[in-house]
């Protein structure tokens, strides 16, 4: 009987759509971002012939997702094993090469519909992490390449470059593609060039390296708002989480000296990301919050409270934190239905 009901209501959504399209109300890409959003898994009008749902997962896509992980493997193997041996060509052209046929591979998939979309994610992280691979390894080979005695200060700037070309690149699919997975590799990159900016300048440990993540974290805040306004919804989720748990977490490594007001102002980040998951209805800042709620409870109780009753009480908070984590992601979760 459920089954039944889904599959009328499917066709009737289906029917609706076909309707507002063909009187202009909505274009093609505005159905099938509906019809995702609503995790209806119907055939879109307008659309090739094709059984299964959208929110299935293809042959073609395990494969893709497969291929794209080996060749990274083997990428990073290669030039970690084999660096000298591969000469200056071989060290440029071959990450030249796995992101050109990525690139190309990813743009002649067919369709734009979300199985597609997905696969070519795939295939564009791994040109992403490609190019950022051959702009840190052209830097090298500019400063004298293998044999070359490069500073720790020119590594990091080196590690900055490349992790900002791949920020970049990113960033700019995320928009294309929306993808969850990418939202992950611009979050991954925004942190590797941020600590690399950290070490280039050699910044303090406590509030001026909370400042450079501040600012890191309100970049991915920003742009998780902005993929809300366009119904990503995985990629909004992810770097809703990335952004909050970066500065949160490092408002308590940096801590680590006994730095209780920057360890409570990481814990009222964590209470900041806790009530947006509220106001938004957002999974992401609810994981970040609710980790940095709970992370904060124990630093604090393994740090002030051991061997006393305090100890004791901050366990009882912890557990109603977990309590009240579990709660609010019970409520949050089946919002990110596809």
């Amino acid at each position: 009987m459920l089954r039944a009901g889904v599959t009328a209501l499917s066709q009737d959504l289906k029917r609706q759509l076909a309707r507002w399209q063909s009187a202009g109300l909505i274009d093609a890409r505005q159905v099938e971002a509906i019809a995702e959003f609503e995790g209806a898994g119907v055939a879109l009008p307008g659309a090739g012939q094709g059984g299964g749902s959208e929110g299935s997962i293809t042959a073609t896509e395990v494969i893709t997702y497969a291929g794209a992980l080996v060749t990274l493997a083997g990428l990073g193997t290669l030039l970690g094993t084999q660096y000298r041996q591969l000469g200056v060509v071989g060290r440029l052209a071959i990450p030249g090469l796995v992101a050109i046929a990525a690139l190309l591979v990813a743009r002649v998939l067919p369709g734009e519909r979300a199985r597609a979309r997905r696969a070519q994610a795939s295939l564009v992280t791994l040109a992403i992490a490609a190019i950022a691979l051959f702009t840190g390894q052209l830097q090298a080979e500019i400063l004298g390449g293998p044999d070359a005695s490069i500073p720790p200060h020119t590594g990091y700037r080196i590690l900055l470059v490349a992790a900002v070309v791949a920020a970049v690149l990113a960033a700019v699919f995320v928009v294309r593609l929306r993808s969850g997975l990418l939202a992950a590799a611009l979050s991954v990159s925004l942190l590797v060039a941020t600590i690399a900016y950290i070490l280039l300048l050699q910044v303090a440990h406590g509030w001026a390296v909370e400042a450079v993540f501040l600012v890191t974290g309100a970049i991915l805040v920003a742009a998780a708002e902005y993929g809300r306004r366009l119904r990503a919804v995985w990629a909004t989720e992810v770097l809703a989480f990335a952004g909050p748990s970066m500065a949160i977490i490092t408002a308590f490594i940096t801590a680590q000296n006994g730095n209780l007001p920057l360890e409570i102002f990481g814990g009222l980040l964590a209470g900041v990301a806790f009530a947006a998951s509220v106001y938004r209805g957002s999974a992401g800042y609810a994981f970040a919050g609710g980790i940095g709620l709970f992370a904060f409870v124990l630093d604090i109780e393994f740090r002030y409270f051991q061997s006393s009753l305090g100890f004791a009480v901050s366990l009882v908070i912890s557990g109603l934190v977990l309590l009240g984590i579990a709660l609010l992601l019970a409520r949050l979760v089946p919002r990110l239905r596809r």
